[in-house]
């Protein structure tokens, strides 16, 4: 198992709050504040300048965060393995602390023809670093005490809750790199902004780098 499959499902997070922000005129600092509103809302369920600078509802914004919330357990394929409804509800549970180990801070935005390259900061986050070699060391730790050949639901039983155990203790104990920075592009179309999802996207695999 990869660990690139734990953090690749973090690229579709983002782009459910690719909602345009409209104005008449738009200035460097509202292109910072618009990135950085969509980035709360993405990963750390704060809608409130989000919903104010886009056209949302609160409502709707909290819809797309539970989205996010579905897209990292299908990505983590807990919900398709056969595994108990027990341990599938912690990965659930847990999803919303992996969205949030998230660390970054909008800087700063120059004109960009008729958009805006705005400058994130971002610490990528090294926790998952050699998270297959760790997983499969707890694995091969359990399967020598064991005297039966288990089932492949009870195998699928025993990898996950290994896993699951690995990345609740890496949130409990996150570590990152050096800060970098990362442009994102906002867009211009009938004066509405939008901010580029294949920049989100790269961002994302930016602050959560895989093996």
């Amino acid at each position: 198992m990869r660990a690139k499959k734990l953090t690749a499902v973090l690229m579709t997070v983002v782009c459910a709050f690719g909602l345009g922000a409209c104005a008449a005129k738009y200035e460097p600092e509202d292109a910072v504040a618009y990135v950085q509103s969509a980035l709360d809302a993405s990963y750390k369920a704060d809608f409130e300048k989000y919903v104010e600078l886009t056209d949302s509802t609160q409502e709707e914004a909290e819809e797309m965060y539970q989205q996010n919330i579905d897209n990292v357990m299908t990505g983590i394929g807990v919900e398709e393995l056969g595994i108990s409804d027990e341990l599938t509800e912690k990965y659930r549970s847990l999803a919303p602390d992996l969205l949030a180990l998230a660390e970054y801070e909008v800087t700063g935005a120059e004109e960009d023809g008729e958009g805006f390259a705005v400058t994130v900061s971002y610490e990528p986050f090294t926790g998952f670093n050699d998270l297959e070699g760790r997983l499969m060391s707890a694995v091969e730790e359990m399967a020598s005490s064991m005297k039966e050949m288990p089932s492949d639901d009870e195998i699928n039983e025993l990898v996950y809750q290994s896993m699951y155990d690995i990345i609740q203790q890496c949130i409990v104990e996150p570590t990152y790199g050096d800060a970098q920075d990362f442009t994102i592009h906002i867009s211009k179309d009938d004066n509405v902004y939008r901010i580029s999802e294949e920049d989100l996207i790269n961002l994302d695999y930016a602050m959560f780098p895989g093996e």
